[in-house]
């Protein structure tokens, strides 16, 4: 390489200088001059990240030798694309290119971080034929693959049978065991070591804080004679993983030099703890921030949800990435603000960055919140949906977004099309089928998920619960309550409680349901109260009524519901008296009925209706055909079920004292 293309290349500090000097060499014809040349950029544009432009000038070259073939293969293992690596290794051999011990080396790296261990042994047989069976090099990467794959023990025979041993032999030895959980072995070998250098305690102290020793760590930390960067973050790094903030900002405050992780480490620190104004002091002081340090801000005032201050720090971010609109879509999602979550996803789309599975989940819940598809669908679909259906987080989401949507078609179209069903998948379609009445189809996924081996847990059962409640299945009910608690030994919980109340209050078994709240291990909750109350009305039980009401009283008195639920019991049996009476609670405690509120997808957009708002666009529009649909319902005799509004109908005298007495606007 003459000195002029080797300056010239020198200069490359990025992708963009160094796509113009390959240009320029193309130009004047000398990146042909030799193979150095083009060694170099190919290992240059590998350290930029652009493996795809090294791999287009690896493919021009007609006759390749093995350090052209060695540096492709090495740019791909530096880029974490060990497969590609692989692929390339295998292309060379088919070739029958010799390869280099820097090769071999590499590929190890590469089947290391794969944990193939079955391609691993193959290369055995490359070593010995290129006679790198004593190389060094090849040795410790020998060593480092087996410590990746788990086989310790080969890595300690290749270790014991070595003629020369280096510090990176040591410690490969050291950091696998440390990696394997082997703390005594690395301790062990640690204090035979003849030669140690700062890597040697770095390793042994990253035992030690995995451990959650930070005793041990801390006073080998203060061994190390010459301590680098990355023994400092280990240390500190320890302290934040158990919390201990005060020792972390004490090692960071004596530091020689910091660099931006280290800051990063102490922001993160801060956040974790909760104490986000000393965070934001660290983030404010920065030399020099980058990405992270943005976005870990913002995901800690997410979680604190401050989302005014994470918006923002989020605005005022330079450059943004996947991880940083994901962080702040999702914090929207988590903190009940779904519409805002989805006028920020409408601006990302207009960014060129590819998604990744936890972005996905973000805008679904979202969509899931307010019962809405478009979003969802829009961005699968652009993203290609069946890339997803491996990662069962996706695919459990979008059961349950379809699901909420009414679409228990699509919904099930979701579950069939996963590639793989966990017991969450189970549970989350069990119950999808189970909220939309389809009581036999979640009975039989119930049971075909114990076919299938896979053992339930509270929730699935909570869901064959509830297929049971609205099939009024009281038998396999009380069997599958059964099976919880004797064969799976699952403590219930007050929704299985008030699952099951429901199921025997309904089906007029009042005095099995009563006694099981009796027999709780917990304290009834309104929802265990809520489903006698409920059965009550149905069978009109006034005594049972009036026993789940007083409880339901003292729990959430001013609930309006129960107030109107015993009042139209009373009605029902002409209990006028006690009918009154609970008007009279009702002012006493000041009681409000909660607006009622819906709203529906149209055209990709929300409309919410609020009762009594008037101040949608169409609503003059809505209420007259919703007059019409009343008159059609009228003259089709789908009329008001007398027996189960007996005051508003049967004793129009007596509600003289308000228009509707269920619906009483001057009482709530």
């Amino acid at each position: 390489m003459n000195q002029t293309v080797s300056h010239l290349l020198q200069t490359c500090k990025t992708l963009r200088r160094l796509k113009s000097v390959h240009a320029h060499l193309l130009i004047c014809g000398s990146i042909a001059s030799s193979d150095l040349v083009l060694n170099k950029i190919i290992r240059l544009y590998s350290r930029f990240g652009a493996t795809d432009y090294a791999r287009k000038v690896f493919d021009e070259i007609t006759e390749r030798n093995p350090f052209l073939w060695t540096s492709m293969i090495h740019g791909y293992v530096e880029n974490s694309q060990q497969n590609e690596a692989f692929s390339l290794f295998r292309d060379m051999r088919i070739r029958d290119i010799t390869p280099l011990n820097f090769t071999v080396s590499s590929i190890l790296k590469a089947l290391g971080r794969l944990k193939w261990l079955r391609d691993c042994e193959g290369i055995f047989g490359v070593i010995w034929k290129c006679g790198f069976s004593f190389d060094l090099l090849v040795q410790n990467s020998v060593i480092d693959c087996f410590m990746r794959c788990g086989e310790v023990d080969c890595a300690r025979r290749v270790f014991d049978g070595m003629e020369e041993k280096d510090v990176v032999s040591w410690n490969s030895m050291v950091s696998g065991y440390v990696i394997n959980g082997r703390l005594e072995m690395a301790r062990e070998l640690f204090d035979s070591m003849a030669e140690k250098n700062v890597v040697s305690w770095t390793s042994l102290i990253c035992g030690y804080v995995r451990k959650g020793d930070m005793v041990e760590a801390r006073n080998l930390f203060e061994a190390i004679p010459s301590k680098d960067m990355a023994a400092w973050n280990v240390i500190i790094s320890g302290y934040i993983d158990v919390g201990d903030v005060h020792n972390a900002s004490f090692l960071f405050q004596v530091m020689p030099i910091r660099e931006t992780g280290t800051w990063n480490l102490m922001i993160s620190g801060y956040c974790k703890a909760g104490e986000l104004e000393r965070a934001r002091d660290y983030f404010e002081q920065m030399p020099c921030r980058n990405v992270v340090s943005w976005t870990m801000m913002i995901d800690g005032y997410v979680k604190s949800g401050n989302l005014h201050e994470a918006r923002s720090l989020f605005d005022q971010m330079p450059e943004k990435n996947l991880i940083t609109w994901s962080t702040m879509i999702g914090g929207y999602a988590k903190n009940g603000k779904p519409s805002a979550a989805l006028e920020l996803f409408k601006s990302f789309r207009k960014q060129s960055l590819e998604l990744d599975e936890t972005f996905i989940l973000s805008v679904i819940s979202a969509c899931s919140q307010l019962g809405i598809v478009d979003a969802a669908e829009s961005v699968m679909s652009e993203n290609g949906v069946s890339r997803y259906f491996s990662d069962t987080r996706v695919v459990n989401s979008l059961i349950d977004l379809y699901a909420k949507c009414g679409n228990i078609q699509k919904a099930s179209q979701v579950f069939e099309s996963a590639d793989k069903k966990d017991l969450c998948c189970y549970s989350t379609m069990i119950a999808a089928f189970a909220n939309h009445g389809v009581v036999e189809k979640a009975v039989y996924l119930f049971e075909d998920m114990q076919r299938e081996n896979i053992e339930p847990d509270e929730v699935t059962f909570l869901g064959v619960l509830s297929a049971c409640n609205h099939g009024g299945l009281v038998n396999e009910g009380r069997r599958y309550f059964k099976q919880m608690t004797e064969e799976f030994k699952i403590q219930p919980m007050e929704k299985h409680y008030a699952c099951m109340v429901d199921i025997l209050g309904r089906g007029g078994f009042l005095e099995e349901a009563h006694e099981m709240i009796l027999s709780m291990h917990v304290e009834p909750t309104s929802a265990v109260w809520g489903a006698m109350l409920a059965a009550c009305s149905v069978h009109r039980n006034v005594q049972m009524a009036e026993i789940a009401a007083s409880e339901l009283f003292k729990i959430e008195p001013e609930n309006s519901g129960n107030y109107i639920l015993l009042s139209n019991i009373y009605a029902a049996a002409g209990r006028w008296h006690d009918v009154a009476r609970v008007r009279a609670m009702i002012r006493e405690h000041n009681v409000r009925k909660n607006r009622g509120s819906s709203w529906i997808e149209l055209g990709s957009a929300v409309h919410e209706f609020v009762m009594g708002d008037v101040s949608h666009m169409d609503t003059d529009r809505i209420c007259f055909i919703l007059s019409l649909l009343n008159e059609d319902m009228k003259l089709s005799g789908h009329t008001k079920d007398k027996d189960l509004h007996p005051i508003s109908t049967l004793y129009p005298s007596y509600l003289s004292l308000s228009s509707d007495i269920e619906m009483d606007e001057e009482l709530f």
